[in-house]
């Protein structure tokens, strides 16, 4: 009987451990990764694309939140927004924004086939109003 409730333990516990682990895996390894790649703005290395060695983590996409964390884009007009980062990236997508800058694929998930964007929208006066990073 003893053996049995042995036996019985094994199964249970062997599938609950390992979806524990398969869940913290998928949870603290992106976000690990995604640290470990993060580099400091730099405005040619942004514009340039010097980074671009590894396409599941291009410049932009290591760049982006250190330029978002600085605060640089506050206030800026769309001249000075397009001197930083250079012309904004053709597409059909957020129409309702004023500039588009494709980052990369995205950084979280076990796939990453969906893309990231740097999204800005100029208020009345040309300024930068708001910006923030999208998913398709």
């Amino acid at each position: 009987m003893k053996r049995r409730w042995r036996v019985l333990a094994i199964v249970v516990a062997v599938p609950v451990v390992a979806y524990v682990l398969a869940v913290a895996y998928f949870t603290f390894v992106p976000s690990a990764e995604d640290h470990a790649h993060r580099v400091p703005f730099v405005p040619q290395t942004w514009r340039d694309r010097s980074l671009d060695q590894d396409p599941l983590w291009p410049t932009r996409l290591r760049m982006v939140d250190d330029l978002i964390a600085q605060r640089h884009l506050d206030g800026l007009s769309r001249a000075q927004t397009e001197s930083l980062l250079g012309p904004g990236d053709k597409t059909g997508k957020w129409a309702d924004w004023d500039l588009i800058y494709w980052l990369g694929p995205e950084r979280r998930g076990m796939f990453r086939i969906d893309s990231e964007w740097l999204v800005i929208r100029l208020d009345a006066s040309g300024k930068v109003a708001r910006y923030r990073i999208v998913g398709d």
